[in-house]
């Protein structure tokens, strides 16, 4: 089991799309542990859940924020029957704003 860092880089101007260290686009497998960082000048806040949103069960248990971080740390569902393609959601906030932006990042989960 590994674990999979992942780090927000910015976001894009336009869309508000997160620009992420894997490019939105996370392979892990069955156990694995990923931590979702906010990088330095990112312009990202903090980030406030990660979701999964579909009906399978991509993350168990459910992501939360490390103590004292502003990362946030899930396991991938070791009972997830594979390959399994999935979209996740990353909701967050801008400094000095009170409104929160989700992206909606893909995970491959393959063994």
């Amino acid at each position: 089991m590994a674990n999979r860092p992942i780090t927000i880089l910015g976001i894009d101007p336009i869309t508000h799309a997160l620009i992420l260290s894997d490019n939105g686009n996370t392979t892990a497998n069955r156990g694995d542990t990923v931590t979702w960082n906010v990088g330095p000048n990112s312009g990202v806040a903090s980030i406030t859940s990660v979701l999964d949103n579909s009906t399978v069960d991509v993350f168990n248990p459910n992501p939360a924020v490390e103590p004292n971080s502003t990362s946030w740390q899930g396991t991938v569902n070791p009972n997830l029957a594979v390959p399994s393609q999935e979209l996740y959601s990353i909701n967050y906030t801008i400094p000095g704003g009170n409104e929160v932006f989700r992206f909606d990042p893909k995970i491959s989960v393959n063994n």
